[in-house]
């Protein structure tokens, strides 16, 4: 069955946890790795020696707001490199494995402030000794990690559509997290700035600062060697958390600000399809399809309204816009700059002035963050929840 395909010899996790490794899923080799006890072992000593450092007393995974940040902001490296191998029944090595986790307590900690319910509600408000109206804030780092160890356990490749990078992509079975495959060269820019990144993500969390920048709780190399098949690969892949998790998403664009090639065939079917439409509701309907026509676009603009002023109502959560926006089932296509206009007519969006601000607040701060470490190249990717009458943003692509 599932888990006779999925190397069943190798060692159980933590506390007995066995994570099925399949060699076209990535993300499981992740999982499994994570979730190992040589992993455990190799975490904890740099968890001991980041608590040794700041004299703390008690170098726990469930830790307060404080601790958290001050592991997010840890400078010194914590990469952990696993290797593990599966076996046949007389002993003979079939694949060998090897799973390299950059900066694992810094990703760690992110894991802890951005997927922890309890931490996400307390915000800037909470006290520096990490509690929360007068009370300390529940922690389960580990529950938290199971969780995310849970989601990587089963994927699938994705295609995702609205970009031209060429990258491949797989999305977790529960959607909640994109695993995208990156270059060397990618990969190795992205180690030079990650201080710089976790002092963002700081500020952010902990400081309040107005951000849509998607947010990635992951980095890894992954290889393996099969013996019998003789395949050997290593890859890259960075792990974001889909911005669109959890939520019914109309439509989507990626937009950069510019018109060049930035038509989707996808938005010409819709819009000849449109026309047609309408021309033969104009047949059928005469004059009157003028005002009905009005009547409609009216009550658009009322539904994208309240879109936007429903989304600021949860300022804090703009935050939680991630690259892993693009997952999104395919019938749902990425459209691009020249879609977005037709969809508008060339209006722009309504918000409301809160919106507005904390939006263009965050714009500021995210392309000067990126501007900074020398990244141009960025989209800011938009989906309508029409259901809960909201818009979703996020910068992705950086």
């Amino acid at each position: 069955g599932f888990i006779g395909k999925g190397r069943p010899r190798l060692q159980p996790g933590v506390g007995g946890i066995v994570i099925p490794v399949f060699d076209d899923q990535p993300s499981t080799i992740i999982a499994h790795s994570l979730g190992s006890s040589d992993y455990d072992v190799q975490f904890q000593q740099f968890v001991t020696a980041s608590s040794s450092e700041s004299r703390s007393k008690q170098p726990s995974l469930g830790t307060s707001r404080k601790e958290i940040e001050r592991r997010m902001l840890g400078r010194n490296k914590s990469h952990i490199k696993h290797t593990f191998r599966d076996f046949d029944e007389k002993g003979q090595q079939l694949c060998k494995f090897v799973c390299t986790t950059f900066w694992s307590l810094q990703f760690n900690a992110v894991r802890q402030a951005f997927m922890n319910p309890n931490l996400a509600t307390s915000g800037k408000d909470s006290s520096s000794d990490g509690t929360m109206g007068g009370q300390p804030t529940p922690l389960n780092g580990f529950d938290i990690e199971k969780s995310y160890i849970r989601s990587l356990a089963t994927s699938f490749a994705w295609a995702a559509s609205g970009g031209k990078s060429g990258a491949s992509f797989s999305r977790t079975s529960d959607n909640r997290f994109v695993i995208k495959c990156i270059s060397r060269t990618e990969l190795q820019m992205f180690l030079d700035c990650a201080p710089a990144y976790f002092e963002y993500l700081s500020k952010a969390f902990f400081h309040g600062l107005p951000t849509v920048l998607c947010k990635i709780v992951g980095v890894y190399q992954i290889g393996y060697h099969n013996r019998v098949t003789g395949k050997r690969t290593m890859e890259q892949v960075a792990v974001m958390q889909n911005i669109f998790y959890g939520r019914k998403i109309s439509k989507i664009f990626d937009l950069k600000g510019s018109l060049r090639g930035r038509f989707t065939r996808q938005g010409s079917l819709e819009k000849d399809k449109h026309s047609k439409h309408s021309s033969h509701h104009r047949r059928n309907t005469g004059s009157s399809d003028s005002e009905s026509s009005c009547s409609d676009e009216e009550e658009d603009d009322d539904s994208l309204s309240a879109s936007s002023g429903g989304n600021e109502k949860d300022d804090k959560n703009s935050s939680e816009f991630e690259k892993g926006g693009k997952a999104k089932a395919a019938s749902i296509p990425t459209l691009l700059d020249g879609d977005f206009l037709e969809f508008t007519s060339g209006r722009p969006l309504p918000l409301t002035d809160r919106a507005k601000a904390v939006f263009h607040m965050s714009i500021l701060n995210d392309t000067l963050f990126l501007s900074i470490i020398n990244v141009l190249d960025y989209s800011i990717l938009v989906g309508i929840d029409e259901e809960k009458m909201e818009l979703v943003v996020g910068i992705i692509d950086f």
